[in-house]
């Protein structure tokens, strides 16, 4: 007498089942998907910017800014806000970035860079403190680039609404 064992053989019939269904559905998943929905949501990779400037002061007691260079690199800077202060101290510059409409985005601080205190050891050997003021020298501002951003605008800190030198992102 030959007994074959029915819950053996339905064991291996699911499982046959379950690998046919497996094989096929893993080759299904790997068509290829139309990307024409998605390129109109195409993500930009932060920037930040370096703007490199010269400054001199004219014999009227106003100054002078030249745009020297500037470098764009992919990152993301730390704890940036938009607006950081409102006013400052006079002879503080603020560096704005405008949108098409010249409509402020953020603007950034810049302490007066013709002002520089020094640290010296003299012949006694005490530390010194000197401040200095400079008639021209270089300066560098770091900004977290906003994809809305068109203009870079470099103003007096105390309500000057014409900028000193305003550089076109585009241009960078």
């Amino acid at each position: 007498m030959n007994y074959k064992h029915p819950k053996i053989n339905i064991f291996y019939n699911l499982l046959v089942m379950a690998l046919i269904f497996l094989i096929s559905y893993s080759c299904g998943s790997n068509k290829a998907v139309s990307t024409s929905k998605d390129t109109s949501k195409v993500e930009q990779t932060p920037k930040i910017v370096f703007l490199n400037y010269a400054i001199k002061k004219n014999n009227t007691g106003s100054n002078t800014i030249q745009f020297i260079s500037s470098k764009k690199v992919n990152g993301k800077l730390k704890n940036q806000k938009k607006i950081l202060v409102d006013k400052g101290d006079p002879g503080d510059l603020l560096c704005l970035q405008l949108d098409a409409t010249s409509a402020t985005i953020s603007q950034l601080l810049i302490k007066n860079p013709l002002l520089k205190t020094v640290e010296y050891v003299d012949e006694t050997k005490n530390f010194k403190v000197v401040n200095m003021a400079l008639d021209s020298t270089e300066f560098f501002v770091r900004l977290q680039l906003y994809p809305e951003t068109k203009f870079i605008a470099i103003n007096n800190s105390l309500g000057s609404k014409k900028p000193l030198i305003l550089t076109k992102v585009s241009e960078l």
